[in-house]
């Protein structure tokens, strides 16, 4: 399931990306984006990260990703209806090897753009490969670990049952391999259809695990996410034992519809379709209070200007970058801020050294984040690239906001300074958007080449005023150092906004593609 699932999410990164941006408007079209990623990606989790990711990124709002984690509960269910419709059908081991085979060898010998699709194709070799494992050992597996002792005939044992679902869900760190157990294990005939039903509703509830695993020390939008997906599944699962006869009923009705006949596999597949659609069914409706309610529960407490960086996105590296890019975005916003506050004020103020300082803090962070990120292809590198440059040219920004010539420079070049305001204005005007960096970059650019021109200008002309004792040589090299720092500013200025902006342009590219 692992190599399957990282293949298919390979595959579909920039698809799901795409997908989540145009179809995550209301609840109902979040739900459909959820359902579709988690048949895309045969993965609850993955789809759960993404989101968190999402979310990080600013893309997603909390309460468009709560239907997104609801479409996902759906969508996990499209395994068990894959391995009760053809997993039992056919003989698994006749093409599941050839599968594997194929794969692997893709993997060693197909250009680097198709080797994806080996992993993709051994995954699902492997996968059926495992069912036919599966069946053989299930088969004994009856005379060896008894269920007799479990029958669900008592609220005691259908509890044990749902524990022992949890536990394989937990043990395993997948639902969709623990239904393969459980659908294999009921097919050989080593636990029967009620116990089935109870190790499901188990299943489900478990599968949160690695969500609240991934949210331990994670952001805010992570611990909102798992605790969504944690009560969501949760509070299904107790609706679902407390009207499990109309439930069995209605499960035993879709099966014959469906199959002409009741098969117990397919059943299962059933009953977890409608586990999940009732859980959408009642908490759709009730997206925006069930938001509030987690928000109230896990409340913002984190820094304001790194509060998107959460390790557990930086091995999905499309999410991770533009988390990047948005701190990054915010970074350079304050620091505009900090520069247009020194214009205003003449000086250093205490609340001018105070967001410097949270600047530098979150800049370290920030670098901290990029370099865990693993970019898997060209394009995802030449991105990530980019965003470090703009690590560097922000690290450099700060030094020169730390010199000591910063207070001179405000005197003795304050005509040049105003300008540069009247500049910095027009950059906060379009700083929030992400579409306008490429304006924003030549805006500074045209900015920095006026401004080294007219150094170059002023440089000569101090010192020539000082040979001709217009004013003395202390005076003339202050002005000197003083237009010396207002250039290098507005270089690093520009440099930032110029590698953001081709970050911007690489991923305009993408998109289009």
């Amino acid at each position: 399931m692992t190599m399957l699932t990282n293949g298919l999410k390979e595959l579909a990164g920039d698809a799901l990306k795409k997908w989540l941006n145009k179809f995550t408007g209301g609840a109902i079209s979040s739900l459909f984006s959820g359902i579709v990623m988690t048949v895309l990606v045969q993965s609850s989790t993955a789809t759960t990260l993404l989101t968190i990711g999402f979310v990080s990124a600013g893309l997603l709002t909390f309460a468009q990703s709560i239907g997104v984690i609801i479409g996902a509960n759906i969508g996990s269910t499209s395994t068990g209806w894959i391995i009760s419709l053809i997993g039992f059908k056919v003989s698994l081991a006749a093409f599941s090897l050839p599968m594997v085979g194929i794969g692997v060898f893709a993997q060693m010998i197909a250009p680097r753009q198709y080797k994806t699709y080996g992993t993709v194709l051994a995954g699902f070799g492997f996968l059926f490969l495992g069912i036919d494992f599966l069946q053989t050992g299930m088969a004994n597996a009856q005379n060896m670990i008894s269920f007799e002792a479990f029958v669900a005939d008592s609220f005691v044992n259908k509890a044990i049952l749902i524990v022992i679902g949890i536990v394989m869900t937990v043990i395993m760190q997948a639902s969709s391999a623990a239904m393969a157990a459980t659908l294999t294990a009921l097919f050989s005939g080593a636990i029967d259809y009620e116990q089935a039903i109870y190790l499901v509703i188990g299943q489900n509830i478990g599968t949160t695990a690695t969500a609240l695993i991934a949210s331990m020390g994670a952001s805010v939008a992570a611990k909102r996410t798992s605790m969504t997906h944690v009560l969501f599944n949760v509070l299904t699962a107790i609706l679902v034992v407390l009207c499990i006869a109309p439930m069995l009923t209605l499960t035993h009705y879709v099966t014959e519809l469906i199959n002409g006949s009741f098969d117990e596999t397919l059943a299962i597949a059933v009953f977890h379709t409608l586990f999940s659609v009732l859980g959408a069914c009642i908490f759709v409706p009730l997206i925006k209070p069930f938001a509030a309610f987690i928000m109230r529960i896990v409340p913002e407490k984190e820094n304001r200007l790194t509060k998107h960086l959460d390790d557990s996105i930086t091995n999905m590296p499309a999410i991770a970058l533009q988390v990047g890019f948005d701190t990054l975005q915010q970074l350079l916003k304050e620091l505009t801020q900090v520069v247009m506050l020194l214009i205003r004020e003449k000086r250093s103020t205490d609340a001018y050294e105070k967001r410097i300082v949270e600047v530098e803090i979150a800049l370290e962070e920030t670098r901290r984040f990029l370099a865990m990120i693993q970019s898997s292809n060209v394009r995802d590198r030449e991105k990530h690239l980019n965003l470090m440059h703009v690590t560097d040219h922000l690290a450099r920004l700060i030094k020169v906001l730390r010199d000591q010539q910063h207070a001179e420079a405000v005197y003795l070049q304050n005509e040049t300074m105003e300008n540069f305001n009247g500049v910095l204005e027009r950059v906060m005007e379009r700083i929030d958007h992400k579409e306008a960096f490429i304006r924003t970059a030549t805006l500074l650019e045209n900015t920095s080449k006026e401004m080294a021109d007219r150094r170059r200008m002023k440089r000569e002309e101090y010192f020539e005023r000082a040979i001709t004792n217009e004013v003395d040589v202390e005076q003339s090299t202050a002005k000197v150092e003083a237009i010396l720092w207002v250039d290098r500013l507005i270089f690093h200025f520009f440099r930032s906004s110029a590698r953001m902006a081709n970050y911007v342009r690489l991923d305009e590219m993408r998109q289009m593609k």
